[in-house]
């Protein structure tokens, strides 16, 4: 195998808004890979953790290694790839992370589904009725599951399916914008 790395590209957003679809799409041509969401977004946020600062590994890595280090970790994460190949890596977080990705993979682009706030809420509501006789785990707590008012608040915060992403989108049109 050559010492040649893929192509990276990201793909973000919203969920219920096409990013599945998209990676299908994409797939089809055997020269791209893509897949529903992949590890490396949580691995990269978990070796950053290490690496910052109250991590007592922390100390022991200098400040240039850090982005080796991270490099090495998507290489390393795509290294069954060829050199030809274009690699459409997919989390919800990288919109957040454009700094980073600037910083690992210059030149790459990051596709950002999007679609009306609403109509996710009621994608997954209508997913949420389907199936009654069971209780999804994207709620923490009987309060946040008891009434679609509940669930669409719920889902809506910060750290949870809709709000997350819906945050790292702003993030990453300011960074973009700014």
């Amino acid at each position: 195998m050559s010492n040649l790395k893929p192509t990276y590209h990201f793909i973000s957003g919203l969920p219920r808004s096409g990013s599945t679809l998209l990676s299908a799409l994409l797939k089809q041509n055997p020269r791209f890979h893509a897949d529903m969401t992949s590890a490396l977004g949580a691995l990269i946020s978990a070796n950053i953790q290490i690496m910052s600062p109250g991590s007592e590994v922390s100390l022991l890595i200098e400040e240039h290694q850090r982005p080796l280090i991270l490099k090495g970790l998507m290489d390393a994460y795509y290294s069954t790839m060829n050199s030809d190949q274009v690699v459409f890596d997919t989390n919800r977080s990288w919109c957040a992370r454009l700094p980073l990705l600037n910083e690992l993979s210059a030149g790459s682009k990051v596709i950002a589904c999007v679609r009306d706030l609403p109509w996710i809420m009621d994608s997954i509501e209508r997913l949420i009725r389907k199936n009654p006789f069971q209780n999804t785990r994207l709620f923490a707590s009987d309060v946040d599951r008891s009434t679609v008012y509940a669930r669409v608040d719920a889902l809506a915060r910060q750290n949870s399916l809709v709000g997350f992403p819906f945050a790292a989108l702003k993030e990453g049109y300011v960074c973009v914008n700014s």
